[in-house]
C-alpha cells in the first residue's frame, strides 16, 4: 500500500514523469527478487547438504512473535489505517491533529460540480470536496505546505496509474517464474552473455571499490603522514629534543651558578634587585 501511494504521489507531482516511471520499475524488480527468494528457497533442487536439513528447526518464540505482529500490520495496514494515513485531508487532519480547511482552489470548482456545473467538475475535483492542511509548524503531528495539493491530486490520478503496480508485480512474478522455474538455465546464460553488466551489478555497482578509493585510501595515507611526520618527527622529536638537548643544557648552567661562595649568591641577588627597580621605574607607573 506504501508503494502505491508513493507511486500515485509521484504521478501527480509530475503526470509522465521519471520518478513515476522509475517507481513502477523498481516495483518490478521488488516483484522479481521477491518471488525470485520465494521459488529458489521452496522450489528446484533442494541446494543444503544432509546436514543442513537435519539440523533445520523454526525459530523460536522470541523471533516468530514480532514477525506476526510485523505480518498483521503489512496485511491489513494499508486497509485498517488507510483513510488515517493516506485518505483524504479532512480525515489525515484529524488523526494527526492537524487543523484542515476546505481548499479554495479545488474547493469552489466541487462546490460548483454540486450545483451541475460539469466543466467545473472535471476541473476541481469530479465532484469532491477537498481539504487542505492549514496547521502551522508544531501545531499537529505533521505539517503539510499550504501550497502542497499532492495528496487530493494523488486519488485523482487515472485509473491505470492506481492498477500500475499490480501490472509491476506480475510482470515481476512471470519473469522469475520464467527464469527460475521453466528455465532455471537462464540466469546462468544471461551472466555469461552480458559479463561486463553482470560483474557491475554483482559489485553493486563497485560503490566500495570507489569509496574506498575516494575516502579509505586517502585517509589511510593522512593517517600514515600524521603518524610519521606528525607523532613520530614533530612531537616526540620535539620531546626529545627538549629532554635531551634544553633541559641538560639549562642543568650545566644551574650547576655552574651553584658554586658554593657567598659573594656570587649575593651579587646574583642584587643583580635581581637592580633589574627589578629599573623595570618599576620605567612601567611601574604607567597605568
Amino acid at each position: 500500500a506504501s508503494k502505491d501511494a508513493v507511486i500515485e504521489s509521484a504521478y501527480a507531482a509530475g503526470p509522465m514523469g521519471y520518478a513515476f516511471w522509475m517507481l513502477v520499475i523498481a516495483a518490478l524488480f521488488t516483484s522479481f527478487y521477491s518471488w525470485r527468494l520465494m521459488f529458489l528457497t521452496f522450489y528446484g533442487t533442494p541446494r543444503g547438504d544432509a546436514h543442513t536439513h537435519d539440523h533445520a528447526h523454526e525459530a523460536p518464540n522470541t523471533m516468530l512473535f514480532p514477525l506476526y505482529v510485523l505480518a498483521i500490520g503489512a496485511i491489513f495496514g494499508g486497509m485498517v489505517w488507510y483513510g488515517a494515513f493516506f485518505g483524504s485531508n479532512d480525515k489525515v487532519g484529524k488523526f494527526f491533529g492537524v487543523p484542515y480547511a476546505e481548499a479554495s482552489e479545488h474547493g469552489e470548482a466541487a462546490a460548483d460540480a454540486d450545483h451541475g456545473d460539469d466543466h467545473a467538475a472535471e476541473e476541481g475535483g469530479h465532484g469532491k470536496a477537498h481539504y487542505n492542511l492549514v496547521g502551522a509548524p508544531g501545531e499537529g503531528a505533521i505539517h503539510n505546505s499550504p501550497d502542497n495539493h499532492v495528496l487530493n491530486d494523488a486519488h485523482e490520478v487515472p485509473v491505470w496509474v492506481k492498477l500500475a503496480p499490480f501490472f509491476a508485480m506480475l510482470a515481476g512474478l512471470g519473469l522469475a517464474y520464467q527464469m527460475y522455474i521453466r528455465r532455471p538455465d537462464w540466469p546462468a546464460k544471461l551472466a555469461k552473455q552480458q559479463a561486463p553488466l553482470y560483474q557491475f551489478l554483482l559489485n553493486k555497482w563497485y560503490f566500495d571499490e570507489i569509496y574506498d578509493f575516494l575516502f579509505v585510501k586517502p585517509m589511510f595515507a593522512l593517517g600514515r603522514i600524521l603518524w610519521k611526520q606528525g607523532d613520530t618527527k614533530t612531537i616526540d622529536g620535539g620531546i626529545n629534543g627538549v629532554a635531551m638537548g634544553i633541559v641538560p643544557f639549562l642543568t650545566r648552567l644551574a650547576g655552574r651558578a651553584q658554586s658554593g661562595y657567598i659573594f656570587s649568591y649575593v651579587f646574583a641577588m642584587v643583580l635581581g634587585i637592580a633589574v627589578l627597580l629599573t623595570w618599576m621605574t620605567l612601567f611601574g607607573g604607567a597605568n
